[in-house]
């Protein structure tokens, strides 16, 4: 074996070295140009960053210092220049203005011509040349995409989105040794609850108790079955999601939303559209119900084409990969009777159709086509999701009942809760619950954060002395206070805050952590049982499964009030 493979060797074993937050880029000569930097809280466990590697003495190789790898860019360069083509807005350049006016063109030191690139203002986290921007926006990939008719932008905020905190990095200059940010990226999410004074914790936990003791009622557990997961227990090792679904299920027929194969059922947060696939067993619709599923994001593995059913008994399946936030059920061609399987008057990619449905639509109502019920259901439906999903529910509802002869354009919602944490106070629908309990929006942050104590996954941490006893925090949520493992899909780690709360609040054991965080969950989600009965349903939570399948175990469920039809 040679000496150069053994060096290679070493060099691929040798331990990667932590992340230094500090990006630098070092010029030929030595000196360091500062750059504006991520600045993302440091772990605790993250390690001191060693030096910066030397200057790099391959043949034109980039000078650009990479920050998160802490060794300079192996793409090539122009000759002369010391960065290469991504990393050229860091050449020392003097701007010039041609005789054409022409934009983005700069002389380097020999006084050479040099292209200028900027970050592109679809996506800054690339850059395109200055002087070629409108040919880049054109084919970008990141270009807005023409809006279909049922997309609106923030349609189901209740409030428009507040600006966030941004992290930023590197991605243009405009002199020598100096950086002009503008990328962004994820939300920066420091620990909260440790800028508050034991005071003001305590406070919020005392008015969290209270309002918890006022306004939630006694949730009562009822687990159901249903067949069309039978066959699907018996081959299944682990079958937690099966009972969730068979549940699930159950409740839909003790509901009556599985009598009407002509509906369209509704899965937000479909993922895989794995409960869509087995409702279609237990509706039994023989090809005419119709089925949408709704994700921002695309997945593998669907069962799309396992809910469209056989070729002569084809059932209407529709995805749509896009934000519940921007979605417009009204406008969306399938939940017009006059679209099934085997008649599609108004495909969706059709110019015209957007059109047409805008005027069936018309407030004077001379064209309105009558649509489909609609039967709205989701398994785990994360966070502010879920108050998206009920605004959208809801908008739709008013709408229709201008035009519709149904009794209720929505016939049923059903939607497995989980993951209040990521609620967010903009998205959250029942505001006059909120001014009822006195919690302000910087308070709703505090809230949602300390909800995650209910499915924290660490609850065998050392238990400090002067603890928070158990008999100061309610007791009402014990029917899912049991312990049991985290259902592996929505484990939190919320006992790093606890750590930061140690030094100036009184630790509090994890009894009495988790029973505050079903506290500030089910405080939550009655403020969305009230939102539906305000807008015409019979609404109710329900504990679907035992907190040992999922500690994410609560299911809100709503018909229509016979009154209202």
């Amino acid at each position: 074996m040679s000496s150069q493979t053994i060096s290679t060797m070493a060099e691929a074993k040798r331990p990667l070295e932590s992340k230094d937050p500090e990006p630098v880029a070092k010029a030929l000569d030595g000196t360091l140009e500062p750059q504006v930097l991520n600045h993302r809280p440091r772990s605790k466990r993250q390690k001191v960053q060693g030096p910066p590697p030397p200057v790099p003495n391959r043949p034109r190789q980039c000078h650009f210092l990479q920050p998160n790898k802490n060794k300079y860019c192996s793409l090539t360069t122009k000759l002369g220049n010391k960065f290469c083509g991504e990393h050229s807005m860091y050449e020392s350049t003097t701007s010039t203005t041609s005789n054409d006016g022409t934009e983005g063109i700069n002389e380097g030191p020999d006084g050479q011509a040099i292209r200028k690139r900027i970050p592109c203002p679809f996506d800054p986290s690339h850059t395109a040349w200055a002087d070629d921007l409108k040919a880049h926006l054109y084919k970008c990939n990141a270009r807005p995409r023409d809006a279909a008719a049922h997309f609106s932008k923030d349609i189901n905020l209740t409030f428009p989105d507040p600006k966030r905190s941004v992290e930023t990095s590197d991605v243009s200059a405009t002199e020598t040794g100096s950086v002009e940010s503008a990328t962004a990226s994820s939300t920066v999410k420091p620990d909260i609850l440790a800028t508050l004074s034991q005071e003001q914790l305590m406070s919020l936990i005392k008015k969290i108790q209270d309002s918890h003791a006022k306004h939630v009622p006694e949730i009562r557990t009822l687990i159901l079955d249903h067949p069309a997961l039978d066959e699907r227990k018996k081959i299944l090792k682990n079958i937690k999601h099966a009972h969730q679904q068979a549940s699930l299920l159950g409740h839909m027929k003790r509901l009556d939303m599985l009598n009407d194969s002509n509906a369209c059922y509704v899965e937000f947060g479909a993922g895989r559209g794995e409960l869509s696939n087995y409702l279609k067993i237990a509706v039994d619709d023989h090809g005419t119900a119709t089925f949408l599923l709704v994700d921002r994001t695309p997945s593998r593995n669907k069962f799309d084409s396992a809910i469209l059913g056989l070729e002569e008994i084809k059932s209407l399946v529709k995805r749509y990969t896009m934000d519940i936030k921007d979605l417009v059920l009204a406008k969306v061609p399938e939940l017009r009777k006059d679209v099934t399987a085997t008649q599609r008057t108004l495909p969706v990619k059709d110019a015209g159709s957007a059109d047409k449905i805008e005027n069936s639509d018309s407030q004077d109502g001379s064209e309105y086509v009558e649509k489909k019920p609609v039967v709205a259901i989701s398994k785990h439906l994360c966070g502010g999701a879920t108050d998206l999903t009920l605004k959208c529910l809801t908008s739709y509802q008013q709408s229709e009942r201008k035009h519709s002869s149904l009794p209720s354009p929505v016939k049923g919602i059903l939607i497995a809760l989980c993951c209040h944490q990521l609620c967010h106070h903009y998205m959250y629908p029942n505001q006059r619950f909120l001014k009822e309990i006195d919690i302000s929006a910087e308070e709703f942050v505090y809230l949602t954060r300390m909800s995650s104590w209910a499915v924290c996954v660490n609850q065998t941490k050392t238990e400090k002395a002067g603890t928070l006893s158990e008999a100061s925090v309610d007791s009402q949520t014990s029917s899912n206070n049991s312990p049991a493992a985290c259902d592996d899909d929505h484990r939190i780690e919320a006992d790093s805050e606890l750590e930061s709360l140690s030094n100036n609040i009184p630790a509090m054991d994890s009894q009495a952590r988790e029973r505050l965080g079903q506290q500030c969950k089910r405080l939550l989600d009655i403020g969305r049982v009230w939102y539906l009965k305000e807008n015409g349903f019979d609404a109710e939570l329900v504990y679907y499964v035992d907190p040992e399948t999922s500690l994410e175990n609560l299911a809100l469920m709503a018909v229509p009030v016979p009154s209202a039809e």
